[in-house]
């Protein structure tokens, strides 16, 4: 649970303390990142553990179970490693 706490805080303040407005994917990314970091969380203390309800099979191949806030946060890292590789420096908080 701390582990989620920190890494709100530490995302919220990489949104909040960015000097460029202007990378849409960027800004994206970090508030699905922090949103899906939020809805872990929330599980976690409301019923003790996230659970997983995103099952998919493709024949015999048994996808690992995921959930939206898992789908947000993997999506969002994949956006902030798009805006920061097309800012073409590394940011710096």
């Amino acid at each position: 649970m701390a582990a989620g706490v920190i890494a709100i805080g530490l995302l919220s303040y990489w949104y909040f303390s960015r000097r460029d407005t202007q990378s849409f994917s960027l800004s994206l990314g970090l508030c699905l990142m922090i949103g899906g970091a939020a809805g872990n969380l929330v599980d976690r203390v409301r019923l003790g553990g996230v659970i997983d309800f995103i099952d998919l099979h493709v024949r015999s191949y048994h996808w690992p179970a995921f959930n939206i806030a898992d789908s947000a946060v993997s999506v969002g890292a994949l956006l902030v490693a798009l805006g920061v590789m097309r800012s073409g420096k590394p940011q710096s908080s």
